[in-house]
């Protein structure tokens, strides 16, 4: 009987090993599967259905709003997409701040890959700010441009860019990651660049803070998407109610001391909202 047990129990382990590497194998495949189409999805935005936005209407505005719409429902179904092949799962705390979210500076902690795609996808009117890679490479550069999307340059420009478009009548929200790249794995910020508090300070708009947890971490920087973790990854998104300027500054005069000043504050804000459990 004992010797029964013993065999059985092997037998049962056995197959259960079996079972996860079958299921880890499987989703590496549905993670390629996912990134192919993605980038197939690009091409086709920026082929396809850019030109044909671009001649729905004479008004400049309109064609922009109309694109960042189809931007917004392809990412959606992207991460719907996979969560329906096991890859991930997600949550959402305070999701009707951030679907209402008008004329605010969004900015978020950048633990993933796939932060830009899962927010733009639940915020109904966004614009975004794009490194040079994304505004040149073949499979992204239409869909971004068509949006109107704002390069960041780096420069003083990129700056005046994001201001005016933050304080045009009924503007959407401007998202941003304040770390300018994906965190290495770990709990440990990137130290936050200057351009979210200059453009805070600058134009004068509620700051909408957003917090992003993975668990297991994964697609950070330096990591191929093809790293994939044991199990199913998990995005938890808790957005904050906003922070207005004059509440962290009491001098909030464009100059360099108080943008630094600023920009200490909201990184230390994330870091110890990010230490609550």
């Amino acid at each position: 009987m004992l010797n029964l047990n013993g065999f059985k129990k092997t037998a049962e382990k056995k197959v259960n090993q079996l079972k996860t590497k079958a299921h880890y194998a499987w989703r590496i495949g549905a993670t390629g599967f996912s990134f192919a189409s993605f980038g197939v999805g690009g091409v086709v935005i920026g082929g396809v259905i850019a030109p044909l936005v671009s001649l729905s209407s004479r008004n400049h505005a309109l064609r922009q709003q109309r694109a960042q719409q189809v931007i917004r429902h392809s990412f959606k179904g992207f991460v719907e997409m996979m969560v329906s092949l096991g890859i991930m799962t997600y949550e959402v705390d305070g999701l009707d701040k951030l679907e209402n979210s008008r004329q605010e500076l969004v900015i978020a902690n950048h633990p993933t890959l796939i932060d830009v795609v899962v927010l733009i996808g639940l915020m109904e009117k966004a614009n975004c700010v794009v490194k040079e890679a994304l505004w040149s490479n073949p499979f992204t550069k239409g869909p971004v441009r068509s949006a109107g999307y704002i390069l960041n340059a780096g420069s003083e420009q990129f700056i005046q860019d994001c201001v005016v478009r933050l304080n045009e009548d009924q503007a959407a929200s401007l998202l941003i990651f304040p770390e300018g790249t994906r965190t290495a794995k770990g709990d440990i910020l990137n130290e936050f660049q200057r351009g979210a508090a200059n453009i805070a300070i600058r134009a004068n708009v509620p700051i909408r803070p957003i917090l992003i947890k993975c668990t297991p971490s994964t697609l950070t920087k330096n990591e191929k998407w093809y790293h994939i973790p044991s199990e199913p990854f998990h995005i938890q998104i808790k957005v904050l109610d906003t922070i207005h300027v004059d509440e962290i500054l009491e001098d909030t005069t464009v100059s360099p001391k108080q943008v630094r000043q600023l920009n200490q504050k909201l990184q230390q804000f994330f870091n110890q909202e990010l230490l609550k459990k």
